[in-house]
Parts: structure tokens; C-alpha cells; sequence
């Protein structure tokens, strides 16, 4: 095992915090939703799992982005946790210039009786908001997981700006 050294951290002068949270490694999903009739969702990389009874993960969103305000509105939504085969799909949830190519048919499943599902990913979830918390310039969501599915495989992990394969 490293050393773990508690010590007090080196201040860099020019250091943002934005750096300091890119070197955050942590598992991305895509959260999607309707939006009336159109299908809506970005790419997070702030998921946890919350707890095991009820099920539930958090995961923030900035209230800016472009389907926050659809999540408020919307209780249901799909979770989908990413893998390492799912690296092009992160890219067009995580680029808005890229947004006319999200939710092929071929990829996800479009119903609306139920929230858009992603066909991949190592693990999808259909869930409930159950509460929604103000923090600041994001809101965080908790949500309760009502269906899941499983895959296993290698995990995708948001690292440095970057997308990398884990496992």
C-alpha cells in the first residue's frame, strides 16, 4: 500500500478548484428524461450510490445545463452507469454541439410510458426523484432506483478531463 502522508497540502498560487476536481477519478452515467415529447439527458460524473434499503444514488447537476429544469419536472427518470465499450456515447452526452445525435433507437430504448433507457452500460436503473436539494450553482438529485439491470464489464471513469477505462 502508498504512504498516505496527512499533511498539510502544498498551495499552488494558480491552482482553480476546477483542477483540483478533474483529478477526482468517478464513474460516469448518462441521466435522461422527457422533456414533453423529446427525449433529454447528460453525461454526469458527480454519481454515487446513497444507499442499499431504499435503493438509492445522488448525483448533481449544474443548473444551467440544458435539462436540469425537465429533471425538476419530470419524477422518472433512467440512470445508466457507463462502460469501457460505452466511450462514444459519454462524448455525445457530454458535447452539446453533439446533441442531435443522442438517443438513436438503436442505442436506447424510447418509450413513453417509461424514461428514455440507454441499451448499454454496465448497469441501468429507472428511477423516482425523491428529493432535490439547492446547492448553490447545482442542484442534487436523490433519486430512488425502481428496476435495475446489470452487465458486468470494465467501468468507464472520468479522470483529468478525460475518459478512461477502469477494470
Amino acid at each position: 500500500m502508498a504512504p498516505y502522508d496527512a499533511g498539510a497540502p502544498v498551495a499552488q498560487p494558480e491552482t482553480d478548484f476546477r483542477d483540483v476536481l478533474a483529478h477526482l477519478a468517478s464513474g460516469v452515467a448518462i441521466v435522461a428524461c422527457w422533456d414533453g415529447d423529446a427525449p433529454r439527458g447528460l453525461l454526469v460524473s458527480s454519481i454515487t450510490g446513497l444507499s442499499v434499503a431504499p435503493p438509492r444514488f445522488l448525483f448533481c447537476v449544474r443548473k444551467e445545463a440544458g435539462c436540469h429544469d425537465a429533471l425538476l419536472a419530470r419524477p422518472d427518470l433512467s440512470v445508466a452507469l457507463l462502460g469501457a465499450a460505452d466511450e462514444e456515447e459519454a462524448l455525445r452526452f457530454a458535447s452539446g454541439s453533439r446533441a442531435h445525435e443522442r438517443f438513436d433507437p438503436s442505442r436506447w430504448r424510447l418509450h413513453r410510458q417509461a424514461p428514455p433507457v440507454f441499451a448499454g452500460g454496465v448497469a441501468r436503473a429507472v428511477c423516482r426523484v425523491d428529493a432535490v436539494v439547492d446547492a448553490g450553482s447545482h442542484s442534487i438529485f436523490i433519486v430512488e432506483a425502481e428496476r435495475v439491470g446489470f452487465s458486468p464489464g470494465p467501468a468507464l471513469v472520468a479522470w483529468n478531463r478525460g475518459l478512461t477505462a477502469v477494470g
